[in-house]
């Protein structure tokens, strides 16, 4: 269930996030920081259903709240987002795949505004300077932020109908 460390691109979404943060890029997107409310540890940031933090990713879904818990590197289902960050007892664990879907056209739509706002040189410095934990699972992040040939094929048809 839980995902693999070579094979994870939030391994490496994680890393680059905080790295926007000290930037103000999460802010500069939309998410609202929020203190934590266990009272110590880092900022949340919250944006459309999706709340970030550095031990965590949630996203509300039509089965609940989806979250991702950093440490464990697993996907679990809850009820609701009261607990969180903390994980409460009762969370049921997903499998990773249907996890990282799940999240993938969040990170994406993130990606994609990072590269407008702040030009590839940005992103393209931050990976040639990830830790070497991130720097394993760089090749996934890759495929896994890049839009399916078929969206692509869409978006380019539809730019030129319209």
């Amino acid at each position: 269930m839980s995902c693999h460390p070579v094979h994870n691109p939030l391994t490496v979404q994680f890393w680059l996030w905080g790295q926007d943060v000290l930037a103000g890029y999460l802010e500069a997107f939309g998410c609202e920081k929020r203190p934590n409310p266990l009272g110590k540890g880092s900022s949340i940031y919250y944006k459309d259903g999706v709340g970030l933090h550095s031990s965590a990713l949630w996203q509300k879904t039509a089965q609940g709240v989806l979250v991702y818990l950093r440490p464990a590197e697993r996907f679990f289902l809850l009820e609701d987002d009261s607990s969180l960050p903390a994980l409460p007892d009762q969370a049921r664990p997903v499998g990773c795949a249907y996890g990282l879907e799940a999240v993938r056209s969040f990170v994406q739509a993130y990606e994609a505004w990072i590269a407008q706002q702040a030009g590839p040189a940005y992103r393209s410095g931050l990976l040639r300077n990830l830790p070497p934990a991130a720097q394993r699972a760089r090749v996934a992040w890759q495929v896994w932020i890049t839009p399916e040939p078929r969206a692509q094929l869409c978006s380019t048809l539809q730019g030129r109908v319209g």
